[in-house]
């Protein structure tokens, strides 16, 4: 038999069906406002049985790999402007968006969003294509 009642064991059936996030939001821990939370102290974590030690901030290269392989959007963007809704909705085919840029200013190149270099805009095998003449400070 079971060391368990009738009533803990449908007690446990009943915790068992609750979706995890009503679980988490019984037990959701409330936000402090800054200051009121006492000393904060920075957390150590030791190793795992069978995990190899290595120096802080050092990754080897056979973990860098993956990331490396990683594909990212990269966009060479060559100017903007601002315009009204009206002005946007009255565009027909043919129509030219002056842009507020110059002819032989650089282009941005972003990668997901955020600008890394500047470069300019070039032909080559029939394509156009971007020569990076800076890139930015990290």
């Amino acid at each position: 038999m079971s060391d368990l009642s009738q009533e803990e064991i449908e007690d446990l059936v009943k915790g068992m069906q609750k979706k995890p996030f009503e679980r988490e939001k019984q037990e959701k821990i409330p936000l402090l406002k800054p200051g009121t939370y006492g000393k904060v102290a920075k957390v150590t974590f030791s190793a795992l049985d069978g995990e190899r030690q290595r120096a802080k901030g050092h990754v080897t290269e056979e973990e860098r790999e993956p990331f490396l392989a990683a594909k990212t959007e990269v966009e060479a963007v060559y100017g903007k402007t601002r315009m009204s809704l009206r002005e946007l909705a009255s565009l027909k085919k043919g129509s030219l968006i002056p842009l507020e840029e110059l002819c032989d200013d650089l282009v941005d190149i972003l990668v997901e969003g955020k600008r890394v270099a500047r470069g300019e805009i070039v032909a080559a095998n029939g394509h156009f294509g971007v020569k990076i003449v800076s890139f930015d400070n990290p």
